[in-house]
């Protein structure tokens, strides 16, 4: 063996370039696999559409740059290096990242957190996407030898901090650029919506006059500011009122009154006129709003004794 077939570590040309295929045909259906468990959640988990549309926007380029590097991995395609590399760290720091806005769906960080590492598919692209890097680590012996040998189509390898940055850039903007195309929050799609809202010419802060509500009729309203609930009316003259969200992810439920039902157009959880549970996913009731009635008939909001996961 020649000098120049040789590194000063004793790697050759052909072994150099064996070993790479080996890892990149490996880093390959790794992709693949995690394009596949992301394609997964997006068919499955209700609440990326319902809730969080830019989310499930920059999960499907995710999903689309995962197949598509993932298919030119497979087939030992050198320029899909680096590119398989920074597909990896975008996918982490996206998923990861996702938890810190719990916020802006009602839910706290530690429920987001909790119920999305309680889905099988979420966990495994994680997984998926730390060996690609473990294997890229691994491999990068190997890819700085024929990063330094030429070709007549010049260097062997593109294998550069310059490189690896770029790819990421050009994912990262991809996805931004699909999730800049819905709004962060769209009210649910599916469901009957409420029928009333708050009664105009109410006082400040009251929901509605009690003489004013038709019985099993929900009157939407707000409390605290941002949070939908219902006042409900019943047959026997009791008023109840109870948060819309469900306490599942906090989606918000949409009322059918064909069968006088809440359901969550996200999971399936199904609840009573009273906010009772009557199905899951979700665990508990919906979080009660406790009431007063003035002199005059007017029924205020006082508080919320057991807000749930979705008050923050």
């Amino acid at each position: 063996m020649s000098e120049a077939g040789r590194s000063g570590k004793g790697i050759s040309k052909d072994s150099a370039r064996s070993g790479l295929s080996r890892v990149q045909a490996l880093i390959g259906a790794l992709l693949l696999s995690c394009g596949a468990a992301g394609s997964y959640l997006l068919a499955t988990d209700g609440s990326l559409w319902n809730l969080a549309l830019s989310h499930a926007l920059g999960l499907v380029m995710v999903v689309l740059v995962d197949f598509g590097v993932g298919l030119m991995s497979l087939f030992s395609r050198r320029s899909a290096y680096l590119p398989s590399l920074a597909a990896a760290v975008l996918g982490i720091v996206l998923q990861l990242g996702d938890i810190v806005t719990a916020p802006q769906y009602y839910q706290t960080v530690q429920h987001f957190a909790a119920y999305l590492f309680g889905l099988w598919a979420f966990d495994l692209m994680l997984v998926l996407q730390a060996v690609v890097l473990v294997l890229g680590v691994a491999s990068r012996r190997h890819a700085v030898y024929l990063a330094r040998r030429r070709s007549r189509k010049g260097k062997e390898l593109e294998y550069s901090r310059r490189g690896f940055l770029k790819s990421l850039g050009a994912f990262g903007g991809m996805v931004a650029f699909v999730a800049l195309l819905s709004s962060v929050k769209l009210p649910a799609s599916s469901g009957t919506s409420l029928s009333t809202t708050t009664e105009v010419g109410a006082p400040t802060g009251a929901i509605a006059k009690k003489s004013s509500l038709v019985p099993d009729t929900p009157v939407y309203f707000e409390y605290p500011s941002g949070y939908p609930n219902a006042l409900v009316l019943q047959k026997d003259g009791t008023l109840v009122a109870f948060s819309l969200l469900c306490t599942h992810v906090c989606c918000q439920v949409q009322y059918d009154p064909t069968v006088d039902e809440y359901g969550c157009p996200c999971h399936g959880s199904l609840f009573d006129a009273t906010g009772k549970l009557l199905r899951g996913p979700a665990a508990v009731d919906l979080p009660v709003v406790t009431l007063t009635t003035d002199a005059n008939g007017y029924v205020y909001p006082t508080g919320v004794p057991n807000p749930g996961p979705c008050q923050v």
